[in-house]
């Protein structure tokens, strides 16, 4: 946990709670600091200068992801990423990663659902020269059959190290995407196999024809800015022009959702259960998951402070019951907020002593309770004070600071650092209820994770024991 959580945190306990008080001016006053213009292009500009600051972090969001690909061209957004390091028409082969380690820069790439996301750190002296090597390999990225046949093989052994060689990891993946068919998010970021090795260079122009225009990016630069940093990042990419094709000639498979499709409206979702069973996998464990909504939503807010409320704050309702220590050996929850389509999700290992049904039991209990008891004022002021705290401690890093900016929505241009706040401290005690009932009660999605026969019957075993004794015996099972 960050500085500023934690002085958040002390303040939290010494703040009177007869009164709701919320110290956001360090927010409101980096918000200020903010500038925000958008260049003829279509470009989306964000910078804001820090004093005491010897480099500067820029960060470039192309709005591409996953949920853009089209069938048969899974996983090529996280594809691409992997290929703009590796050859540019000023910078060919390894000649970016050599330009910019050689200047003390680092650098690097995350694809999601909704976006591509570029950053990097630099000397402040390197601005200029960093500006055109990113116009450069954005607007002119080689694709030679190497590079392309490299990077094939570089994600699928990512995909083999962090999914298909870890226990449940692909059959719990499947099964959730399974459940999201009916959105835009319904294959993996990482695409599958046939469709990597599908790619060529041919295929891979048109997706860069297609997506990699001016009018689908947003950079933002923090840091020790020169006072000419509009005009220097004007002059390197206010010239770049959409590509004369438009997207629907540009020999890309239009059967990806439109960016600018209406949202339909949120349907409550049946409980679901299901099961994987792993051969490899050493302990029981489930998931649970519940459908929500996009991160413009009006409801998005609100399910973020419940989230925190249920299964991940200090002291959390999954704590309070007992779930964690008496009933699970760990917890974690790291809820998912797309554009389109939001699930918050739980994972909980049981003691030996305690069965899949009873934890899923527990949980389902505190949500019916979140859907019918409303919370003390006290204890709402002080979730929106922790949600402060830990946001604020988020932004203090400049990696963090640039990306936010870079992906805040356009409705946000006002105040984008300040305006998820702003919408968090407005929730109210009725907004939580009512999410609870809307988003979670009777809407779970169970998974079961179950290992090897073996490993069952001896899990089994350990249930019907007296608690001493399976506490006991827990630590050699394990």
């Amino acid at each position: 946990m960050g500085l500023l959580a934690v002085l958040g945190l002390s303040m939290m306990t010494l703040a009177p709670l007869s009164e709701c008080q919320f110290d956001d001016q360090p927010l409101r006053h980096l918000d200020d600091a903010v500038e925000t213009r958008q260049l003829d292009n279509g470009i989306r500009l964000f910078w804001l200068p820090k004093a005491n600051k010897q480099s500067i972090t820029l960060a470039s969001r192309f709005a591409v992801g996953s949920r853009h690909e089209s069938q048969g061209q899974t996983g090529w957004a996280h594809l691409f990423e992997h290929l703009l390091f590796k050859g540019s028409r000023q910078a060919p082969g390894d000649g970016y990663s050599q330009l910019m380690n050689a200047m003390g820069a680092s650098f690097n790439a995350s694809t999601l659902f909704d976006d591509t996301r570029y950053y990097t750190r630099i000397p402040a002296e390197g601005l200029a020269f960093t500006l055109a090597l990113e116009r450069d390999r954005f607007e002119h990225p080689q694709f030679a059959a190497e590079a392309i046949t490299n990077q094939q093989k570089t994600v699928l052994a990512e995909m083999a190290q962090t999914i298909d060689n870890q226990p449940y990891f692909r059959a719990a993946m499947t099964f959730l995407l399974s459940q999201a068919a009916d959105t835009p998010y319904r294959h993996a970021i990482i695409g599958n196999r046939a469709d990597i090795l599908g790619a060529d260079a041919n295929s891979l122009k048109a997706f860069h024809e297609r997506f990699y225009r001016p009018s689908r990016l947003s950079m933002a630069l923090t840091g020790a800015l020169p006072g000419d940093v509009e005009t220097q990042v004007s002059t390197h990419f206010g010239n770049w022009q959409e590509p004369a094709q438009s997207p629907e000639t540009a020999g890309f498979d239009q059967g990806a959702p439109a960016d600018d499709a209406a949202t339909p409206d949120f349907t409550p979702r049946a409980p679901v259960h299901g099961e994987v069973i792993d051969e490899r996998a050493p302990w029981p464990g489930l998931l649970m998951a519940w459908h929500t909504v996009g991160r413009s939503h009006p409801d998005a807010a609100a399910i973020k402070l419940l989230e925190l409320r249920l299964f991940q704050r200090i002291a959390s309702s999954i704590e309070r019951a007992g779930i964690s220590g008496k009933q699970s050996l760990l917890h974690y929850s790291l809820p998912l907020e797309m554009e389109h389509h939001g699930m918050t999700n739980l994972v909980l290992v049981p003691r030996a002593s305690v069965s899949l049904d009873t934890l899923a039991a527990g949980i389902e209990m505190l949500i019916d309770q979140a859907a019918s008891e409303p919370m003390k004022g006290t204890e709402l002021c002080q979730l929106k004070q922790l949600w402060l705290a830990d946001y604020q401690a988020q932004l203090s890093s400049d990696e963090t600071l640039a990306q936010w900016l870079a992906a805040s929505p356009a409705t946000d241009n006002a105040q984008p650092l300040l305006s998820p706040w702003l919408r968090v401290r407005d929730v109210s005690e009725d907004d939580l209820i009512r999410v609870a009932q809307r988003y979670f009660a009777g809407h779970s999605v169970r998974l079961d994770l179950k290992p090897a026969w073996h490993t069952r019957l001896g899990k089994g075993l350990l249930e019907w024991l007296p608690e001493s004794w399976a506490e006991g015996l827990e630590e050699l099972a394990l």
